[in-house]
């Protein structure tokens, strides 16, 4: 297991580069190169095979900009991500490509991290990045197949799991993020996977999970990092049909859009039919939207009131209930009753027009330059 031991040492040495005492956090010099695209994209993810995802793109390019291809048995051999990275440039959609960390061991017939520049000469701006492991928050509330630590490697307090979790990460992800845009999709701990060097997480809306909620999470946290978000929807049901019903689904779209979602996705898995799960009263709805974003201009938030909820710092609490884990190791906590009334309250007042940041000390510098009323978790001293 990883020695969480040898992590706050090297965490040490970089927190003091930036701030004494603090959980590791993003750093001015890596975003001041980010700026907000006025660009809005909207597609679906492909896991079908290389003729699959080539039925997909004929079904969905007319209104859509934008295709994730997901299979990894397609990205990972360069003859087959090249023909339909082609096939989407040919039908003039941008594109982003599921990826994993290129060991000796990872099936790999090329480097994914080399291939970054000859994808820039070829298609330009049409390839707009990675996505590299998925659901890491997720993984690790829930201590899935993927974690940066467990019970087994358990971190002294929160701050040693921010710090942990945000040190194993990176590390897995320091070569990408030094050469191409890195997205990911996530349920959780949004705040921290930026903390990573993520360029965008897309929130999902999934099961019967608040929307609102995830919205002020994931977008709180890309206004802090200043990075961009989006949404995916996903699943609804564990078996078929999968995915919600269709006019739930373009009320999906509507919600991340009208919230200022700068991607919202539909994660069309598994091959079902010959468009994925997607059936055609899905795609009717998908058209719909795609006249709807035609016709409306889109504004960055729907926090027009620049309001942001104060959590505390390093609380890697999973926000879908008053007893949900803190970072996967943790039973819910004192404090995690009141946090979730006063989040339930706020989600009651606005909607999701509202945002969730963490208090670090970083937020207490810089948040009032984001936003103009902070609510502190605990308090009712607000403004």
């Amino acid at each position: 297991m990883k020695q969480t031991a040898f992590a706050l040492v090297v965490i040490g040495t970089l927190l003091f580069a930036f701030f004494a005492s603090v959980s590791l956090s993003f750093s001015p010099q890596r975003n001041s190169q980010k700026t907000r695209s006025s660009d809005f994209f909207f597609g679906i993810t492909t896991g079908g095979t290389v003729a699959e995802t080539k039925t997909t793109i004929d079904k969905v390019k007319d209104y859509t900009n934008v295709i994730v291809f997901t299979n990894l048995e397609v990205t990972k051999n360069l003859t087959s991500l090249e023909e339909v990275a082609d096939y989407a440039f040919a039908n003039e959609l941008s594109f982003f490509v599921q990826t994993a960390f290129p060991s000796p061991y990872g099936g790999f017939n090329f480097d994914p991290i080399q291939w970054v520049s000859e994808a820039r000469s070829k298609y330009g701006e049409k390839f707009l990045g990675y996505y590299l492991f998925d659901e890491p928050g997720g993984n690790q509330i829930d201590l899935g197949d993927y974690v940066q630590f467990d019970k087994s490697s358990m971190p002294h307090d929160y701050k040693d799991a921010a710090n942990t979790y945000v040190y194993y990460l990176y590390v897995q992800t320091r070569s990408f993020i030094k050469t191409v845009q890195l997205v990911t999709s996530d349920y959780a701990l949004y705040w921290y996977d930026y903390e990573v060097g993520y360029d965008t997480v897309f929130c999902q809306f999934g099961w019967n999970n608040s929307r609102a909620l995830n919205i002020a999470l994931c977008r709180g946290a890309a206004e802090m990092h200043n990075a961009t978000w989006g949404a995916i929807l996903t699943w609804t049901y564990d078996s078929p049909p999968y995915i919600e019903s269709a006019p739930e689904l373009y009320q999906d779209m509507i919600m991340a859009y009208s919230a200022g979602a700068k991607y919202v996705l539909v994660f069309n898995y598994p091959q079902t039919g010959p468009y994925g799960v997607l059936k055609e009263d899905h795609f009717e709805a998908m058209k719909a939207f795609w006249e709807h974003i035609a016709k409306t201009p889109q504004n960055e938030t729907s926090n027009t009131e620049k309001v942001a909820y104060v959590v505390p710092d390093n609380y890697g609490f999973g926000f879908r209930g008053p007893l949900d884990k803190i970072w996967g190791v943790w039973e819910a906590d004192e404090k995690a009753q009141l946090i979730w009334n006063e989040v339930s309250c706020l989600v009651q007042t606005y909607g999701a027009d509202f945002d969730i940041i963490y208090g670090s000390p970083w937020t207490q510098v810089f948040g009032r330059s984001h936003y103009d009323r902070l609510v502190r978790w605990n308090s009712t001293d607000s403004g």
